[in-house]
């Protein structure tokens, strides 16, 4: 039972909530960031929103530095 809660949490991130839309190339990048971070630390489930705003500010900060 706590595993399939896990993998509902796992399905329900923010970036898989977005009422079911096909993503921008940006989402898909911030996807990929914020997943890598996961990875990072481990798996630790429960940061998915502080990992996507990271990821957001990290690509964001990327993209003015090439303009």
């Amino acid at each position: 039972m706590a595993q399939d809660r896990r993998q509902r949490t796992h399905a329900n991130t923010s970036s898989e909530r977005a009422n079911d839309r096909p993503a921008s190339g940006g989402e898909v990048e911030i996807r990929q960031r914020a997943y890598e971070r996961f990875c990072e630390r481990g798996g630790e489930h429960g940061r998915d929103l502080e990992d996507w705003l990271e990821a957001e500010r990290e690509l964001g900060e990327g993209a003015s530095r090439r303009r």
